[in-house]
């Protein structure tokens, strides 16, 4: 079976996975072209069983958000999240993120948001690849709030920061909207 056939089958059993823990949720397709170096970077990764990544919009008891901020993005707010690694469920990777990034316990509640990439190579578009971006909702449950090697910044918040990451704004606008 090609890698193509692998990955689109995999992403197709996790979407399963997911909506069977979480009811119905929005997906929503990409077509993203990679240059050469970053798509097989991304093609072995994804060989050895890669299926994406996954982030948390996370609240406490008094209905706060915890945020970060990568090095990537220094000037922008994000939600904890990163790369599946082979072996894990989505879910578990989403958690593992979280308690890396923030220190934090998180229980998943529900999935705000799937993004199923077509990811292709641009001098050739018949190459390809499909993984997941997954962004779930979750409580937490327990630790203490640090900043993980991996960040910049880690905060709760009462309101939504003035810059985000394009990928949550959905979620800020519905937390603004109240």
């Amino acid at each position: 079976m090609s890698l193509e056939a692998r990955t689109r089958d995999a992403t197709t059993e996790s979407l399963h996975r997911l909506r069977n823990a979480h009811g119905t949720f929005p997906v929503h397709d990409e077509r993203v072209g990679n240059d050469a170096d970053y798509f097989e970077h991304g093609r072995r990764k994804a060989a050895d069983g890669w299926l994406g990544d996954a982030a948390v919009w996370v609240t406490d008891e008094n209905d706060r958000v915890v945020m970060i901020r990568h090095p990537n993005a220094p000037d922008e707010w994000g939600v904890p999240g990163g790369g599946h690694e082979p072996g894990e469920t989505l879910s578990e990777t989403a958690r593992r993120e979280v308690r890396e990034e923030t220190g934090l316990r998180c229980r998943l509640t529900d999935v705000l948001d799937v993004r199923r990439k077509e990811i292709f190579l641009e001098t050739d578009p018949s190459e390809r690849i499909f993984v997941l971006s997954v962004l779930f909702s979750g409580v937490c449950v327990g630790g203490e709030l640090t900043v993980g090697d991996d960040v910049l910044d880690a905060r709760w918040f009462d309101s939504p920061p003035e810059r985000v990451l394009d990928f949550i704004e959905p979620q800020v606008e519905r937390w603004r909207e109240g």
